[in-house]
């Protein structure tokens, strides 16, 4: 019996992740803190091989070289190149949008202050060299891939303008005939400005104030208050 309780005792200890089960809660939740982590990194990885070679010189071998990982694991996340393509221009666009909109204190906030986050987020994002680079990179690639100009359309412009009409219908100060039309009328603008300013070099041959812009912009929202 002594024999037995040595061969216990000097045992090696297990890890609490030997230990712990994967289908626990708390083995899930590990496991996708790291699915997250690896497709964030993934993404990353994506985002400069896009920049550096285009959507077409892309290949998911460097995409996988560059993040550190086997191919197979960008398949697990991504079902093509396509589907990475997409997730990069989300992680770039709607994604950043839509997580500044998640602020507390924007929850109860009338219209014309989500309006003006929405619009101070879009130029905000336009800061980032990278962003530039990548919208460049969209344009440069749309003549010769059509579908990706589709692609970068149904991933950016229709949910932000989608979640534009949503804020305007869900609130009863303001009232907006066509509110589609109102969307678009507010995002192309702040798109073309930043279109205009950072890539067709507007900053030093046709300068404005994006404060002054956004101003603009949400007084012409006053004039649909409901008297």
């Amino acid at each position: 019996m002594k024999k037995s309780n040595d061969t216990k005792a000097n045992a090696p200890t297990k890890s609490r992740r030997e230990i712990k089960k994967f289908w626990t809660d708390e083995g899930e939740q590990e496991l996708s803190e790291t699915s997250r982590k690896k497709r964030a990194q993934i993404i990353e990885a994506a985002l400069e091989t896009f920049l550096q070679l285009g959507y077409e010189g892309a290949s998911m071998n460097l995409v996988a070289e560059r993040a550190g990982v086997i191919k197979q694991t960008i398949y697990s996340h991504f079902q093509d190149k396509q589907s990475l393509f997409r997730e990069v221009i989300a992680s770039l666009t709607v994604d950043y949008v839509q997580n500044a909109l998640q602020e507390p204190e924007l929850i109860n906030k009338p219209l014309p202050a989500v309006l003006r986050k929405i619009a101070e987020t879009i130029l905000a994002r336009h800061q980032d060299p990278r962003h530039i680079r990548f919208v460049r990179t969209m344009i440069g690639e749309a003549e010769r891939f059509p579908e990706l100009a589709k692609l970068f359309t149904d991933t950016t412009v229709r949910p932000v303008l989608s979640l534009i009409v949503e804020r305007i219908k869900n609130q009863t100060i303001y009232k907006f005939d066509d509110p589609e039309a109102f969307a678009r009328v507010f995002i192309g603008t702040v798109v073309n400005h930043c279109l205009q300013q950072h890539i067709l070099h507007g900053k030093e041959l046709l300068p404005f104030d994006a404060t002054r812009l956004v101003d603009e912009l949400v007084a012409i929202v006053e004039l649909h208050r409901v008297s």
